[in-house]
């Protein structure tokens, strides 16, 4: 079905939060900063006037000569951010990070954004290039506590969550989200490696934002035998915690130094970490605080210890995440083989581990609680998965770390939804808005209009009607591509009327904010990368017949 081309989208956010076209978001390598020589003095006499003029060309002509004073300071805008343009050389001497070229500069101070840095050519001779790399961290911190964010993700290479994530990119960058967000990319292949590089930097780094990075680690997935060392079976979520403790060991921002003493220290080590999964959409920024009301929601088991609570937001030992229904089956598992004999975690009650541990993401704590997290998760995920080799092994591991590290989580309900109603989510939010604004809200939310949960965690398959439709594994991995159709989006009226179930108006919530987010993304990146703004048809996504059923059947 065709439809008519939609307008041109508004001006993108800039990094400040204040609105810029994507032509002048960035300096093209210049400084950003006003004319020095535009200040006012009191003319009290043209003689002393035109006298101080002739004084400042003359000192100006001096610093332009002299390299004090670059053109490029001259012909600036107005801004706070400063830039360096650095000369790199493809070569074999630079440090690397698991084959991945750290950049410095002269002074030997490390830059963001390495991993997106690449040469024009593909061959194996040593060049040379220019670029810009801006200094800029405007939009990297919390708006009320100032800590400086980092929201990351992992992924493998596969073109599954290739898409997804540039879907949550693209929603972190639609509702402002503040803080540097990260795409932890596990087990490329070289020539993965690259080409997700070079597609990051292009469609998403230069065109949303350079707080945007992608970081590459290793293989972690592959379940090793015991005696003979090889790799028998594929777990993906291994690349989770293993993903997580490298990143926290070799960003640029956070990674480790050594100190004199030769022990290993995180560089920033109260920053906040944000830990989430590629199947997130947001719908309102996530930060590390929870001291509204309006927008946090707590199960009344933990409300009367949330409530009793000093503070409310996270900082050294207190950890955050979404409540997930995890009960307390760790405690079941063989800890002494898991976490040793004399670990913590035995010393947790029925009570405590039902309050406390049964977290799932978003995860949120400062980056050192964090490092101790991954350190304890990456080394008991396997020996949990060799107990319980199935889906949640790598959860359950984290409810052991936690619990063996003694860092108990504050467990918020409303920082997502997830399947239709179930408990321990974020879903009173959607059941108070009216419903007759159900899908018109869902496909444009406002959190100062009426408060909603941080984000949709989109794990399930949600259908109303038996036709109106959206599903992970049913969206084509090449959407965000000029000739991919949009999707044929529902009616604003889905789910309304007496024949439809309040599960029927949650599911046609996650329909219509799915369908909306996935159109916006692919429309922008028409806008940015396709020659006459691409393929504008309009499909519908239909679930397999086996899924759905129609009402009655």
């Amino acid at each position: 079905m065709l439809r008519s081309r939609p307008t041109k989208q508004h001006a993108a956010p800039s990094n400040n939060g204040s609105l810029s076209s994507h032509s002048t978001r960035r300096s093209n390598g210049g400084n950003n900063y006003d004319d020095p020589r535009g200040r006012r003095k009191s003319a009290i006499s043209t003689t002393p006037l035109i006298g101080t003029l002739i004084v400042a060309s003359i000192l100006f002509l001096v610093l332009l000569f002299s390299g004090s004073l670059s053109t490029s300071d001259i012909n600036s805008s107005s801004s706070s951010s400063t830039s360096v343009e650095v000369v790199y050389n493809n070569n074999n001497n630079a440090p690397k990070v698991d084959g991945i070229h750290i950049i410095h500069d002269n002074n030997n101070q490390q830059f963001r954004n390495s991993a997106a840095m690449q040469s024009n050519n593909n061959d194996n001779k040593s060049h040379s290039f220019k670029t810009t790399i801006t200094s800029d961290t405007t939009g990297a911190t919390s708006p009320t506590t100032g800590a400086t964010l980092h929201i990351i993700f992992s992924t493998d290479c596969g073109t599954y969550q290739h898409w997804q994530s540039y879907l949550f990119f693209h929603r972190a960058y639609s509702i402002r989200q503040p803080g540097y967000i990260t795409r932890i990319a596990s087990g490329c292949t070289e020539k993965q490696l690259q080409d997700e590089k070079a597609w990051h930097e292009e469609h998403i780094a230069k065109v949303m934002s350079d707080r945007y990075r992608i970081h590459f680690t290793p293989h972690f997935s592959g379940v090793k035998d015991e005696t003979t060392g090889e790799v028998k079976d594929d777990y993906k979520y291994f690349n989770k915690p293993f993903g997580l403790k490298h990143y926290l060991e070799h960003d640029e921002l956070l990674g480790l130094v050594v100190e004199s003493s030769g022990s290993n220290q995180m560089k920033q080590p109260n920053d906040i970490i944000i830990l989430c999964d590629p199947d997130f959409a947001l719908l309102r920024p996530i930060t590390d605080d929870f001291s509204n009301p309006r927008e946090t929601l707590v199960g009344p088991r933990r409300k009367t210890h949330f409530d009793e609570m000093s503070s409310h937001i996270v900082t050294h030992g207190h950890p955050y995440a979404q409540t997930y229904g995890l009960g307390t089956q760790w405690r079941k598992f063989n800890l002494d083989e898991i976490a040793g004999a004399t670990s913590p975690a035995k010393e947790v009650d029925q009570k405590n581990g039902g309050l406390f541990y049964p977290a799932g993401p978003p995860y949120i704590g400062t980056a050192s609680d964090m490092y101790k997290i991954a350190l304890a998760w990456a080394e008991f995920a396997p020996r949990v998965h060799k107990e319980y080799p199935h889906l949640l092994a790598e959860m359950y591991a984290y409810c052991i770390a936690a619990a063996h590290l003694q860092l108990p989580h504050t467990l918020i309900d409303s920082l997502m939804i997830s399947s239709a109603g179930i408990g321990g989510e974020g879903w009173k939010f959607i059941s108070d808005i009216p419903e007759s604004e159900t899908c018109s809200f869902a496909s444009n939310p406002d959190h100062s209009i009426r408060p909603i949960p941080s984000l949709i965690h989109y794990c399930q398959r949600y259908v109303v009607d038996a036709r109106y439709f959206w599903g992970k594994r049913k969206v084509p991995h090449g959407i965000f591509t000029c000739d991919h159709p949009l999707l044929e989006e529902p009616p604003m009226d889905l789910g309304q009327g007496v024949s439809h179930t309040e599960k029927d108006r949650m599911n046609a919530f996650m329909v219509c904010a799915l369908t909306k987010f996935t159109n916006d993304a692919m429309m922008f990146f028409k806008d940015h990368h396709c020659e006459g703004g691409g393929n504008r048809e309009r499909r519908e996504l239909v679930p397999h017949v086996n899924l759905v059923r129609k009402k009655g059947g």
